[in-house]
């Protein structure tokens, strides 16, 4: 089912979960719904609160949490895992990989010094996207359901380095009883592959198959559902919109859903245009974006505003003084209806962070909203701010995970002390302030941490109060007030994280292990109050009263890499995605003139997906 933005996918999918558990005889099966975001799947979860043994009877989440909790957890031991291996989720923890890997092969070493390049920047410049482009090939590969490189002969990518780089990367997660996010749905198929009769009892355990945004599929997600499906199960309902598809950096594409879904499936298309979100003035524009894009005629006509400003300073002036207007105001009033109005309720979007530059520095210093905002990061995870936080959440991937030697050696250097012993990881690190040569730093940080992990290793449900101890008592130690300010905010998301751990996850699984996992998976965005700054990417699924896209510029959106059709149509939908996430009002501005980093202004043009819609209104 293809249907626009604000046409009540979310319903359609709730309604028909609700119906199969309420009105079906049977009841002996379970309803898998698979979706992209966890606000999503929350968002589905309180609607059908009031159905009965929903959690036992249906599974609703997204595509990395069922491979993770339903399949490996429960499957491993088919493809030989006795344990369920823990997650290095950061960009970080793939680049330090891969420098060791290229540090033990003299042939990797030798390019990766490029020693033709004399300058230091220069160098270390090329030496990051090399990084980069090797994460990118591995992530890709993983994406495409290889397993062994050896037998890929279909690929123009491999050769003899990039075979090695691929083993040797997988081979040192497995040493480390670990693996990374695209690991999830790499294990999770080749489960349900090599071993078809656990695919049968998925098939015969869910019946009923949805997936939630399906414009995003990938190649692993997809090929994972119809090895679940087999060739016989065609219960299956698809909701997406087209014009929503804004992930191909993924390797997602809407094809999955409009063409492979249909032919593998027989499906049956259907269509709604209707947006019940959006007032008429944000999906008139949305129209002239993308046709049929909403279907303009709505209850509320809301506002809209097209603006150029003369350079970057004076459009980040002016957003500002319209949020602080609608802050003061705290009401949006239309037809005799009044709506509360509050920073939660509004969100400034660009195509790329950089656009916000003036903007941050203008809010850091406002009196009204300084504090009062955040710049989200869409699916990137928790990362502490403060050193000693940092070092702290080191420690617990030690206490489930005493195989992890990549955060072991992170963990000393952070502490400034020299891996003496590789064996024994867990003892040693619980016996760190026993160390006779400390300096009076790192006796301080000791004195807080490995207490902390003490306790926790004698019972992990104590994180949340030594959390809380640390934070009772970081007045007593001597650091500097800016850190103290990081510790006490990364305290605050820790325990977010962890209340939300324990809210979705049954008694008995609320241990260390099973919250990193969580952590793994949920982006602390979730938690968040006070105004969005965010790029387009990092909202879509959400929506608020009010929108402010600002940057909007030919070259930015559209961003100037794009020159294929296939990618200015992308472009286009991340336009389509921004002003759709609008319910009552868009403001759209743009500079006329830009600072560039090397000092002189450029003129700018306004993007051509709005120029020709009037700009007077």
């Amino acid at each position: 089912m293809e249907a626009s933005a604000g046409s009540g996918k979310t319903r359609i999918l709730t309604e028909r979960v609700r119906h199969l558990l309420t009105q079906k005889q049977d009841k002996f099966f379970s309803v898998l719904c698979l979706t992209f975001t966890n606000k999503a799947a929350e968002e589905m979860k309180e609607r059908l609160a009031d159905v009965p043994k929903l959690a036992k009877r249906a599974f609703i989440g997204t595509f990395h949490e069922f491979c993770l909790n339903q399949i490996i957890r429960k499957q491993r031991q088919e493809i030989g895992l006795e344990e369920v291996p823990h997650i290095f989720e950061k960009e970080e923890d793939k680049r330090n990989i891969i420098v060791e890997i290229i540090n033990q092969s003299a042939n990797l070493k030798a390019a990766y010094e490029f020693p033709d390049i004399t300058d230091r920047k220069e160098k270390t410049k090329q030496q990051r996207a090399l990084l980069s482009k090797c994460i990118n090939f591995i992530s890709e590969g993983k994406r495409n359901l290889i397993t062994i490189p050896d037998e890929v002969t279909n690929w123009e990518k491999w050769n003899e380095t990039n075979t090695y780089l691929y083993k040797t990367y997988n081979q040192t997660l497995k040493n480390q009883n670990a693996m990374d996010y695209d690991d999830i749905l790499l294990y999770a198929y080749r489960i349900l592959t090599e071993r078809p009769i656990v695919a049968k009892l998925y098939r015969r355990r869910y019946p009923y198959i949805l997936v939630d945004e399906s414009q995003d599929l990938n190649f692993a997600q997809y090929h994972i559902l119809k090895a679940i499906c087999g060739e016989a199960h065609k219960n299956v309902i698809m909701v997406g919109d087209p014009k929503q598809a804004i992930y191909a950096f993924n390797g997602a594409s809407a094809d999955f859903m409009q063409k492979s879904f249909v032919a593998d499936f027989n499906a049956t298309q259907k269509r709604i245009n209707k947006n019940y979100r959006s007032s008429t003035k944000v999906l008139e524009l949305a129209h002239h974006i993308r046709p049929n894009g909403g279907m303009p005629d709505n209850f509320f006509e809301g506002i809209r505003k097209i603006k150029p400003f003369l350079d970057e300073k004076t459009e980040a002036e002016w957003i500002i003084s319209r949020i602080k207007d609608w802050f003061s105001k705290a009401i949006y009033s239309e037809k005799e209806m009044s709506i509360p109005i509050g920073l939660e309720n509004i969100a400034v979007l660009a195509r790329n962070r950089y656009i916000f530059k003036d903007l941050i520095k203008l809010l850091e210093k406002d009196e009204v909203l300084r504090g009062k905002f955040h710049l989200r990061k869409g699916s990137e995870k928790f990362e502490p701010e403060s050193q000693l936080i940092k070092t702290f959440d080191l420690g617990l991937r030690i206490l489930v995970n005493p195989a992890d030697i990549l955060h072991f050696h992170q963990l000393y250097q952070a502490l400034g002390l020299t891996v003496k012993k590789e064996k024994n990881r867990l003892e040693q690190i619980l016996s760190l302030n026993e160390i006779n040569d400390l300096t009076k730093e790192q006796k301080i940080i000791l004195a807080v941490l490995v207490p902390a992990w003490q306790k926790i290793n004698l019972n992990h449900k104590l994180i949340d109060n030594v959390l809380a101890k640390i934070k009772s008592t970081i007045e007593t130690y001597d650091f500097p007030d800016e850190e103290k300010l990081k510790i006490d905010f990364d305290i605050n998301e820790f325990q977010k994280l962890w209340k939300g751990f324990l809210k979705n996850t049954a008694s008995e699984g609320q241990n260390l292990a099973n919250f990193r996992y969580f952590i793994a998976l949920n982006s602390p965005d979730e938690n968040k109050d006070g105004l969005t700054l965010a790029t387009i990417h990092t909202v879509k699924g959400l929506e608020y009263d009010i929108i402010f896209l600002m940057g909007m510029n030919q070259g930015v959106l559209p961003y100037y890499k794009a020159t294929l059709q296939r990618e200015i149509e992308e472009e286009r939908n991340n336009a389509y995605v921004a002003v759709t996430r609008a319910k009552k009002c868009i403001y759209i501005s743009y500079p006329q003139n830009r600072l560039m980093p090397w000092g002189s202004s450029k003129r700018q043009s306004i993007s051509s997906f709005i120029h020709s819609f009037p700009i007077q209104e």
